[in-house]
């Protein structure tokens, strides 16, 4: 792994006057690390900013309100902020902390752009700068404390080279003419939000819509009670429970405490722990009226028409023929998704659907080829 330089500070006091500095730089790269794996609800516990004279990690669980100064930064739209990846960094922000970021970079976005074929931080470090990162601690505990050095080292690395891989990045998509494109997407990235709290559902169980009424009840019962064990215990749900143990219940109900305590893929001090509740949702559920169980309620569209099946895949021919012309990935141009919805277009809506559903920067690469295809197929 590529050795770095940084300092990792805790006090608050010594992070308050860290972030003071910040608003005298034009732009600084910042990571943050939660324990999504290991808590519930997860926690931010790292942040690294670098900016073109150091690196730093801060301690954001001993640094409490002492982190004004970086809400203050990550808001002012004179100072670029680089991330990578950064779609889960910006919705925990606004989550936890309600902020919102301006002059977003994001050098995934900027890469995939650029005609990348991999666009992870470690491959695009090694083939742009010839940095190596390893990724031993992709799943590392990063609540624990004190921290080991190498794991600190290991987080440094995150931010250490964002500026100089967005400067390399950044000059590539200028020569091939898209720098407004990843402008675009970086102005979407701001925008995106946090989804809207859901209360736990049994649909949230892959296979769940296989099941009968009466063993989609069972299921709702079990993971909402796995969800009450989570937050009780300050632990991820898929950590008390798994998915495949509550959807081997919901088939086939447990009867007793042995039953239970025989489930395999289950950790067996968990399940003396839960046994009797387990029994008492189970129950619970298979007393429910079958019009009272869950059921999935969504708008499906109709099946396209041999003739709109025809459009679409005159629409998929193009997005290829587009996509191998500026060495881009098909989905990345413009999703099938859209392409279908497209298919369904009346001839003369065609021009406005293609402005309502397509982004600046996609028009301007297929539009004009979408178009004319669904005029030739009127």
């Amino acid at each position: 792994m590529t050795a770095v330089r940084f300092r990792f500070i805790q006090q608050p006091s010594h992070v308050r006057a860290h972030l003071s500095s910040l608003a005298s730089h034009h732009a600084f790269a910042i990571d943050l690390e939660a324990d999504s794996l290991y808590s519930y609800p997860e926690k931010l516990c790292l942040v690294q900013l670098s900016t073109p004279a150091e690196n730093v990690i801060l301690d954001p669980l001993r640094a409490g309100d002492s982190l004004q100064g970086l809400w203050e930064a990550l808001a002012d739209g004179s100072i670029q902020k680089m991330l990578h990846g950064g779609d889960y960094d910006v919705r925990l922000l606004k989550k936890e902390f309600g902020i919102e970021l301006h002059n977003v970079v994001d050098t995934m976005i900027a890469a995939q752009l650029a005609g990348h074929q991999r666009v992870g931080l470690a491959d695009l470090l090694q083939e742009e700068l010839c940095v190596h990162l390893d990724k031993r601690f992709q799943r590392a505990n990063w609540s624990r404390r004190p921290l080991p050095e190498d794991m600190l080292r290991y987080a440094a690395l995150d931010t250490a080279y964002l500026l100089p891989l967005w400067q390399r990045l950044r000059d590539q998509l200028s020569q091939l003419g898209r720098l407004h494109w990843a402008q675009e997407e970086f102005e979407l990235l701001e925008q995106v939000s946090p989804p809207a709290e859901q209360p736990p559902s049994c649909f949230d169980v892959k296979g769940a819509h296989k099941l009968s009424p009466r063993q989609r009840a069972v299921l709702q019962a079990l993971v909402e009670l796995r969800e009450r064990v989570a937050w009780a215990w300050g632990r991820p749900p898929f950590k008390v429970l798994g998915n495949q143990v509550l959807l081997k219940w919901a088939q086939s109900p447990p009867a007793n405490h042995q039953d239970i305590l025989e489930t395999r893929a289950a950790n067996r001090g968990t399940l003396r722990r839960l046994a009797s509740e387990i029994l008492a949702a189970v129950s619970s559920a298979k007393s429910k009226p079958v019009r009272d169980c869950p059921q999935r309620h969504h708008a499906s569209r109709p099946p396209l028409t041999s003739k709109q099946n025809r459009l679409l895949r005159s629409l998929k021919k193009a997005r290829q023929t587009a996509a191998q012309r500026l060495g881009l990935h098909v989905g990345l141009l413009v999703n099938t998704r859209t392409l279908e919805t497209l298919a369904r277009v009346e001839p003369a809506q065609a021009a406005d659907e293609l402005q309502s559903h397509l982004k600046r920067w996609q028009l301007e690469a297929l539009g004009v080829q979408l178009l004319r295809v669904l005029q030739e197929q009127s």
